[in-house]
């Protein structure tokens, strides 16, 4: 059984394999483990310099269609050229990563094989449609609104007369992840659009959402692993994990915030929910 593995923003794959390391000494030694370094460079994760070397990378420097389409397009050479794989597994914009792929293959290609069997979601950010959009965002730093996002518009809702836009990002919830998404990096520092200094406008990819694309955007069996103290990225795991099919879901929580879990209690059932779900694919089940 093999396993693709993305890591998150601002770490890099050996960081990822030693965070790893709990759930992997409780699996079986049959399943293997391959990691996929992002190509951009960025700052670190919040406490990771001081206990890791770098290089800090991530797969896309914010979720624009070219950015993400390249990133998705170069995992999926690496499932091409040295596939296949069984399971892809991500670490929150890894997850995200991933779980766009899936979504995007059954959009595309509903009656084809995806790319991957199963998949597992540590404290995911929501997939990214792509093709969607364009989502126009204004930043603007010394704005006072949420994220200083100073004006947001879809090209799918209509202006009004005086250049307006009856139209709230915050409230849509195929465009809220994104503005998320870009407070945090803007927060963290991380990114062309994340210096907090300079204004620019940008156009975005969508998000996935289950009100909109309904339970089966994703039907590969899945493992969620949840942080119930992750105020950042807690809800948009729950999101993922409502966008996948619910006959082959199963969610773990944890007590921690935005990272693996840390108690041997709950990596036990973070490790026989893997078991499981791999039970399922070698059943042939969904």
């Amino acid at each position: 059984m093999r396993f693709l593995c993305l890591h998150g923003l601002g770490t890099n794959s050996q960081i990822l394999e030693s965070q790893l390391d709990p759930i992997r000494s409780r699996l079986p030694s049959s399943y293997k483990f391959e990691f996929l370094d992002g190509d951009e460079p960025t700052n670190p994760f919040p406490d990771i310099a001081a206990a890791y070397p770098g290089p800090y990378l991530c797969y896309y420097d914010g979720p624009t269609p070219a950015a993400v389409q390249a990133a998705a397009d170069a995992v999926l050479d690496v499932v091409s050229e040295d596939g296949p794989f069984d399971v892809v597994l991500g670490f929150s914009s890894g997850a995200s990563l991933a779980a766009t792929i899936l979504a995007a293959a059954a959009e595309r290609r509903p009656a084809g094989p995806p790319p991957f069997k199963a998949a597992v979601f540590v404290c995911a950010i929501v997939p990214y449609r792509l093709g969607s959009g364009p989502l126009r965002i204004d930043y603007d730093p010394a704005s006072p609104s949420a994220g200083h996002v100073a004006r947001a518009r879809r090209c799918d809702v209509p202006e009004t007369g005086d250049g307006g836009c009856d139209y709230d990002i915050w409230r849509d919830p195929e465009a809220a992840p994104i503005a998320a998404e870009l407070a945090e990096r803007s927060r963290l520092k991380r990114g062309s659009f994340a210096d907090g200094l300079q204004t620019w406008s940008a156009d975005f990819l969508l998000a996935y959402h289950p009100s909109v694309h309904g339970a089966h955007a994703i039907t590969v069996p899945t493992v969620h692993v949840v942080g119930q103290s992750d105020v950042t990225f807690g809800d948009q795991s729950r999101t993922l994990a409502e966008l996948c099919s619910p006959r082959g879901r199963k969610v773990v929580t944890h007590a921690g915030g935005h990272h693996f879990p840390r108690d041997a209690a709950t990596t036990d059932r973070v490790a026989a929910a893997i078991e499981a779900m791999v039970e399922r694919v070698v059943m042939g089940l969904a």
